[in-house]
C-alpha cells in the first residue's frame, strides 16, 4: 500500500505541468488583467490543507511568506509553483473562455482545469484531498483511489499536451478525457 508521502511528488510534477500548460494557454490574458480573481481566502486553502500544506514546505514556503492582503501574488500571478487549491485551476473568467477558438478547445481547456480537482476526489469519506485538515486526517485517505486518480489525471495531461501543439481532439483523446469530466468540481 502507497503512503502519502509517495503521492507528493508526482501530484507536485503534474500540477507543475498543468500550470505549465494553462500559462501557455493564457498568460497574455491572465498577465494584462487588472481584476484578478485570486483572493486571500482561496490562497489560505494553502496552509489549512494538510496535504497543500507539505506541498508548501516542500518548496520552502510557510505561512509567513504568503501576504495578507494578496495571498500568494505577485507581479506575474501565483508564485506558487504548486500546492494551490484546485479552484485556482478550475476556474474561467469570461474574458479567458471568450479567447478560446472553438468548442474543441474550451472542452479541453475545462477537462485541463479538473485535473487537479480529479485526483483528490472522497479521499477521505466525502472529503476532497485539500479539504483535509490535520495530518492524523490526511494518513487516513484512501489512497489507492487517490493514485489511480493520478494516473488517469496524467495521462489525460498528455492528451492535452497533443492537443495544445496539433488542435486535434480524436475519438480515443475523447475517452481518456472523459475519465475526468464525469464529476464536476
Amino acid at each position: 500500500m502507497k503512503s502519502i508521502n509517495e503521492l507528493f511528488t508526482p501530484y507536485a510534477q503534474l500540477e507543475t505541468k498543468v500550470r505549465g500548460l494553462m500559462a501557455q494557454l493564457f498568460s497574455n490574458t491572465c498577465g494584462m488583467c487588472t481584476a484578478c480573481c485570486c483572493r486571500v481566502d482561496i490562497c489560505e486553502e494553502a496552509i489549512q490543507s494538510a496535504f497543500l500544506s507539505q506541498l508548501l514546505k516542500k518548496q520552502g514556503l510557510s505561512e509567513k511568506d504568503m501576504d495578507d492582503r494578496i495571498g500568494w501574488l505577485d507581479l506575474s500571478g501565483c508564485s506558487l509553483e504548486y500546492g494551490k487549491p484546485p479552484i485556482c485551476y478550475a476556474y474561467f473568467c469570461d474574458q479567458l473562455l471568450s479567447r478560446l477558438p472553438d468548442d474543441d478547445t474550451r472542452y479541453a481547456t475545462s477537462v485541463l482545469g479538473k485535473l487537479m480537482h480529479h485526483i483528490g476526489q472522497n479521499a477521505l469519506n466525502d472529503l476532497h484531498l485539500v479539504e483535509i485538515r490535520n495530518q492524523d486526517d490526511l494518513e487516513k485517505a484512501d489512497l489507492t483511489d487517490v493514485f489511480h486518480r493520478l494516473e488517469e489525471a496524467q495521462e489525460a495531461h498528455q492528451v492535452l499536451e497533443q492537443f495544445v501543439q496539433s488542435g486535434r481532439l480524436v475519438k480515443s483523446d475523447h475517452e481518456i478525457l472523459s475519465k475526468i469530466t464525469t464529476e464536476d468540481p
